[in-house]
């Protein structure tokens, strides 16, 4: 019989968008229970901009959904097959436009705790190759996370590697049993007081993100 853990439910269904001049956002605040302080979802219309609030000691990450971005003075965009991170010890906004005139876009932003003083900004590539695993989304992010595409009735199992933390999961396409809850797109939950995690997914190409804070 599996352990009901202690856990917050954040549903797609129930979520609150903000209209932000030439976007629309999305957040979920986690209330210092976790390495993870909010997660963010921001749809920009066509050659929309956003400015976001780093505050000091953060590590943002964040995924391109679907579309293409601009972040400050990078001069190369970020797509949909990498991942841009940035750290730094103090508060500090990044600016970020959608890079198409005729297309929108749609990234997720992490916003973690720091772990280190140090301070960067670094683009890598995420390639989901191969189904039925979980692969690393970023070396910098300083919390194990994970990206994963499945199967229809696939199984996994997580064992966290540091015991005490909390697990942070999203359905970004599809449906999955998490811990026998019901979670399907966009839906999320914040897990504690966990050891190992099992899932499934219940419907094809079914993309889920871990974070273990």
């Amino acid at each position: 019989m599996l352990v009901q853990n202690p856990s917050r439910i954040f549903k797609f269904d129930l979520s609150v968008w903000k209209k932000e001049k030439s976007c629309v956002v999305k957040e979920m605040v986690m209330k210092d229970i976790s390495g993870l302080r909010r997660s963010t979802e921001i749809v920009f219309e066509e050659s929309g901009t956003f400015d976001w609030h780093c505050p000091e000691n953060t590590t943002v990450l964040i995924i391109v959904l679907y579309g293409e971005i601009l972040i400050d003075d990078f001069e190369n965009p970020v797509s949909a097959n990498q991942v841009f991170s940035v750290q730094s010890d103090k508060s500090h906004y990044l600016s970020i436009r959608n890079h198409f005139p005729d297309e929108k876009a749609d990234i997720l932003l992490l916003e973690l705790e720091s772990k280190t003083a140090n301070r960067f900004f670094a683009v890598e590539n995420l390639n989901i190759t191969e189904k039925n695993t979980l692969i690393r989304i970023s070396e910098n992010a300083g919390y194990p996370n994970f990206i994963g595409l499945y199967e229809g009735r696939k199984e996994e199992t997580y064992t966290l590697y540091q015991q005490g933390r909390s697990i942070f999961g999203m359905v970004i396409n599809g449906a999955f049993e998490f811990q026998n809850r019901l979670l399907e797109t966009r839906d999320a939950i914040m897990i504690s007081g966990i050891e190992m995690l099992e899932f499934e997914a219940l419907s094809e190409n079914a993309l889920i993100l871990l974070l273990e804070v």
